[in-house]
């Protein structure tokens, strides 16, 4: 058994619509709008369950960023 494993804290790949929306510093409808325009990437959890992905996410805040090129 590696203990290395059972102690490393878990990654998130995948974060609730709430959690995007403050990361963000936007509605939950923007969030929304933001997937429906397909800015970031939703996925199903369970039957009524979803989560947008930390890729898309840092994807979208990398894009937001100002440029350095002067």
């Amino acid at each position: 058994m590696n203990t290395a494993q059972q102690s490393s804290p878990a990654i998130s790949v995948a974060f609730q619509i709430n959690r995007v929306a403050q990361m963000l510093d936007v509605s939950r409808s923007t969030v929304y709008r933001l997937v429906r325009d397909k800015h970031l990437t939703l996925v199903k959890v369970g039957k009524r369950g979803s989560r947008v992905t930390a890729e898309s996410v840092s994807e979208l805040l990398r894009a937001r960023q100002p440029s350095d090129a002067s």
